[in-house]
């Protein structure tokens, strides 16, 4: 026990660091590409983007959870699931190299065919590796899986930088660049893979053998599309009614406000799970538990998101460029799109705790028919402002119907003491934005540099005296919340 103990530890902090190397480099790509090339090409990148992810989907299946799960699983069964995930990726090579004019029609972008359907390739090369890297997943072989995952990030990200900084090929670095990553990804573990007897496939295959994995990998999979379409259908609705300028600046807008927020809240969403799992037959601590994560997730956001409304005058031109103007007010109305998503997401973790899956099934299911209607009917006026600023203000309706409809029969009635827990701490961000707002306005000669410097820290300064004397309790109780955390790891 202690052994598997010290190795879920050590694979969280392995975890962690491919998480965050890889999200540098993702978002050091992202800010290079964004400069070089501009929003039209950016738009363009997009696109491939969501063809790239949701393809990546259906290469998986939910097979590789299937893997994990499973205790004690058979040499011919890992061998017909090799061979078996190898025909997927050929037949999605094959879809999208017949398919890839239609979306290209559907986007009214002729040059995505093209694209399309070579990015389709790296669905030939990465079903050789994947078996191997999933079952080093499920011995906790987080060692190796980090170093593989950084190199072929690192080196995707380098390729595609120097392509599209040095060439002309524009969004075909992305494309090259996607290749390469998958190359460098696969190579490594069919290497490892086969020079072990234990996990070498054999030239066998047997449908019976596999067909309980693909079962469970195909309600996987159905679960993850839908939350793939809630979270992308309204880029793929821009790009379609918009084109590719407006997705430009609204996919930018979009990339650079939830990189920062994922990354802050998943340590939170991490430790919900446990806790909320510890005491689910206690409604009124699980009521307690869900107000104060709702409060801590609201109080490091909201400060963050007010900040970044502020700076963004500031730091998108410096970073990317005068051509990014537009998406400066795009990425200040996306603020409150971020926090109520930011909001929601705890509610995956309750009801999972307390075994209502299927209530987070059809809370997609809904959702997968509100948004594109919301998105596609403000679509139709034809500015982008109007679509961000819709697509906010549906998250935070959306985030009091997931109250009203879900959570208070799990937590009981709580609207008037959920509302305060958010309330109070944008209540402090919002006069936090007041002196900052003051000092910008006397520094006309200073560079956005200092600005964002000075900002940074006069905004770290008042927030925390803020929290410190009106928030003192929240303090407190974040402490107990992780120590009882560490109570559950340890029990």
């Amino acid at each position: 026990m202690a052994s598997l103990k010290n190795q879920a530890v050590s694979s969280v902090k392995l975890t962690s660091i491919s998480m965050l190397a890889t999200s540098i480099l993702q978002i050091g790509q992202l800010l290079i590409l964004g400069r070089v090339l501009g929003p039209a090409v950016f738009g363009l990148i997009a696109m491939v983007q969501i063809v790239i992810q949701f393809s990546q989907l259906f290469l998986e299946m939910g097979i590789t959870d299937a893997i994990i799960q499973k205790e004690k699983i058979s040499k011919l069964e890992l061998s017909s699931l090799y061979w078996f995930s190898i025909f997927v990726g050929l037949v999605l090579f094959l879809v999208l190299l017949i398919a890839a004019p239609v979306i290209a029609l559907l986007f009214d972008e002729p040059s995505l065919t093209p694209m399309i359907q070579v990015v389709g390739i790296s669905f030939l090369i990465l079903p050789f590796g994947l078996q191997f890297q999933t079952l080093a997943t499920k011995k906790l072989e987080f060692t190796q899986i980090t170093k593989n995952e950084i190199l072929a990030t690192a080196i995707g990200v380098l390729l595609t930088i120097y392509l599209a900084a040095f060439t002309t090929l524009g969004a075909w670095s992305l494309v090259y660049g996607h290749i390469a990553m998958s190359l460098v990804r696969s190579v490594p573990w069919v290497v490892g893979g086969y020079r072990n007897p234990e996990t070498r496939p054999q030239f066998v295959f047997s449908w019976n053998a596999i067909k309980g994995f693909v079962s469970f990998g195909m309600y996987r999979l159905g679960s993850t599309s839908i939350n793939y379409f809630t979270t992308k259908i309204d880029q793929v609705i821009i790009g379609i009614t918009l084109g590719s300028v407006a997705l430009g600046y609204y996919s930018m807008a979009m990339n650079l406000i939830m990189q920062p927020v994922q990354k802050l809240n998943s340590m939170i969403n991490r430790v919900a799970f446990p806790v909320f799992s510890k005491i689910q037959l206690d409604s009124a601590k699980l009521r307690r538990a869900y107000l104060l994560i709702t409060n801590m997730l609201t109080t490091f956001n909201a400060p963050l998101l007010a900040g970044v409304i502020v700076l963004a005058p500031y730091a998108v031109p410096l970073l990317l460029g005068e051509d990014w103007q537009q998406s400066i007010l795009i990425i200040q109305i996306l603020c409150l799109y971020a926090l109520f998503k930011a909001l929601g997401n705890p509610s995956g973790s309750l009801f999972i705790a307390v075994g209502k899956v299927r209530w987070s099934f059809y809370w997609q299911l809904a959702q997968l028919g509100i948004i594109p209607a919301v998105v596609f009917l403000s679509s139709l006026s034809g500015n982008i402002f109007v679509v961000a600023l819709s697509v906010g203000l549906l998250r935070l309706v959306l985030f009091y119907v997931s109250y009203f409809v879900r959570i208070r029969h799990i937590i009981g009635e709580s609207l008037g003491e959920l509302t305060m827990s958010i309330v109070k701490p944008m209540a402090h961000s919002v006069i936090m934005l007041a002196p900052l707002y003051a000092i910008n306005a006397q520094l006309t000669g200073v560079g956005p540099i200092a600005i964002i410097v000075i900002d940074a820290l006069i905004g770290m300064l008042v927030y925390g005296l803020l929290l410190i004397f009106n928030q003192r309790e929240l303090m407190v109780e974040i402490k107990g919340f992780f120590q009882k955390r560490t109570a559950v790891k340890g029990a």
